[in-house]
């Protein structure tokens, strides 16, 4: 998720963020050095601050927008609202492992 007006206070653990930008793109990641967690991640260079919508513990009153980066989407992106939706992790066959 997006947004170019909210703000983000870190009530603990902001020493343990570690970011990876790469080089010649606006491309950022930021994520927690402990357990691996993808984080929000502020960009004031270009007004935005971007939140992992899977981090947030708590419901939100808003929806979805846009599509981004269509035309670099993978090529198994088409019809994903037709498949089968899993409440938990799936199980795992012997063939799969």
């Amino acid at each position: 998720m997006f947004s170019s007006t909210a703000k983000i206070t870190w009530v603990s653990g902001e020493a343990n963020i570690k970011t990876f930008h790469l080089p010649g793109t606006r491309h950022m990641k930021s994520f927690c050095s402990d357990c691996g967690s993808a984080l929000p991640i502020s960009q004031p260079e270009v007004g935005l601050l971007a939140v992992p919508a899977g981090s947030l513990d708590t419901p939100i009153d808003i929806l979805p927008n846009a599509h981004i980066c269509c035309s670099s989407r993978a090529n198994w992106d088409e019809g994903l609202a037709s498949i089968e939706r899993i409440d938990g992790l799936p199980m795992m066959s012997q063939e799969m492992v």
